[in-house]
């Protein structure tokens, strides 16, 4: 990326003070520690750490300009209100200089399964710039944008939310043209308070942006007619995976799907997992490629190439010839349930380690014991947990359930159990850190 100092000074309408020589800045980093020659100290207030407190260390790592809150003697900087919303007006110029195709993602669950799906896809026909990492909220975003270069002709950008209002403000820094909502389901409860909320924060990006956007909406979903109403000023795109839509699955054999579209058909698409959500997550990255100008073969050739994002349903070799499942990454009910089911597809027995599903507020213990009785209902026939609803869970579940206080009691007790005929799918949120329990109980390659 290069953007010219008179540019920033525009967008922030604030003067470089201390500038010397120095005309274009060629990259744009909030960490001190990956900052580069020729490149833009953003000092972000987070809410771990204040970037104001590493200015001195940016500058001895090479930074060639500061923006911050507040003013710098003897070194180049822009003196802002807010560092964050400085990094927002500075991407929002720069797609805007880009001038993308820019496709938004939002919904509780999927959205980065769908966002790597709908790149793999439209980087076979076009260049293609996604999401970095998980880089999805009034941070990251920017920074993603920021990782664009002049010649990208599509955006794919997923976008998050935590409390009312956040995905406002993504879309009025993206401007998406293609946009899709995947679903709604109890997360982050501790912020957004009700279910209500977070149907009303995941439908900001329905809103009218003063130009047409395309609208992706499941046709299943039971919210379909309340955000139909909502995009009434955009053109509506429906998939679904049960009846006629613009984007439908049309017939399946095993594991090969046809899926019709306005446009050509996809004939004999290979799926590895037929489960409602995964089919779902499909048809809404075929819908946003096509729309973007993919066609079937982009769609074949992309697919074929995909591999999903480690800690989100992924299957790995374990010890004694068992299958590890690693959605270590997150969770909320309805993605437990959704790999639950996932699970006991595999013909294998299914066991299950269960950690906390993190903020969902006042109603947590009742979220974790549906949890449990869905998994017994479902046939998993031994379940492993840590978590502070431990007791509710083993109670609600009953026999061949067991509780532990630290990870490495459970390693200990399931890894000698472990054998060719258990499939064990390890899931929690992101906070309790089970990729260790996954490396533990995953055989080590030589």
């Amino acid at each position: 990326m290069n953007i010219l100092i008179s540019e920033l000074e525009n967008i922030l309408r604030s003067e470089v003070i201390n500038m010397h020589t120095l005309v274009s800045i060629d990259g744009i980093s909030i960490d001190s520690r990956t900052i580069n020659k020729n490149e833009l100290f953003i000092a972000i207030k987070g809410d771990n750490h204040d970037g104001h407190l590493f200015i001195n260390d940016a500058i001895k790592n090479g930074a060639s300009l500061i923006i911050s809150e507040n003013t710098l003697e003897n070194f180049p900087c822009i003196s802002v209100d807010d560092t964050t919303d400085a990094l927002a007006s500075i991407a929002k110029f720069y797609a805007d200089k880009i001038h993308p195709i820019v496709i938004g993602i939002t919904g509780t669950n999927g959205k980065t399964s769908v966002t790597n799906m709908t790149s793999m896809i439209l980087r076979t026909c076009k260049q293609t710039l996604s999401t970095y990492k998980n880089y999805n909220n009034q941070i990251g975003l920017p920074l993603s944008i920021l990782k664009g270069v002049k010649e990208d002709e599509v955006f794919v950008l997923e976008m998050g939310a935590s409390k009312v209002g956040d995905i406002k403000e993504l879309i009025e820094i993206a401007k998406p043209t293609i946009v899709a909502l995947l679903n709604v389901s109890p997360a982050h409860m501790d912020s957004f308070k009700s279910i209500e909320n977070i149907i009303k924060t995941k439908e900001e990006i329905l809103s009218y942006q003063g130009y047409l956007k395309t609208v992706i909406l499941n046709l299943d979903d039971d919210n379909f007619e309340r955000w139909s109403l909502k995009a009434n000023k955009n053109r509506i795109i429906t998939i679904s995976v049960s009846q006629s839509a613009d984007y439908y699955i049309s017939s399946s054999n095993d594991h090969d799907i046809c899926v019709k579209t306005p446009y050509s058909d996809i004939i004999n698409l290979y799926v590895n997992d037929l489960e409602p959500h995964t089919l779902n997550n499909i048809l809404f990255s075929i819908a946003l490629s096509y729309e973007a100008g993919a066609r079937s073969s982009n769609v074949i050739k992309g697919l074929h190439n995909y591999n999903d994002v480690d800690g989100r349903f992924s299957i790995k070799k374990g010890y004694n010839g068992s299958k590890v499942i690693d959605s270590s990454y997150n969770a909320n009910p309805q993605s437990f349930i959704a790999s639950i089911n996932s699970l006991v597809r595999l013909d294998c027995e299914p066991w299950l380690v269960m950690g906390e599903m993190g903020e969902l507020g006042e109603n947590s213990e009742l979220y974790h014991k549906q949890v449990a009785r869905y998994a017994y209902d479902m046939g998993v026939k031994k379940l492993f947990v840590i978590s502070k609803h431990a007791s509710t869970i083993l109670n609600e579940f009953g026999q061949n359930s067991y509780a532990f206080g630290s990870t490495e009691a459970l390693i200990i007790f399931i890894k000698p159990q472990l054998n060719d005929n258990v499939s064990i799918l390890v899931k929690a949120s992101r906070f309790m850190k089970f990729e260790i329990i996954v490396n533990a109980l995953t055989e080590r390659k030589n």
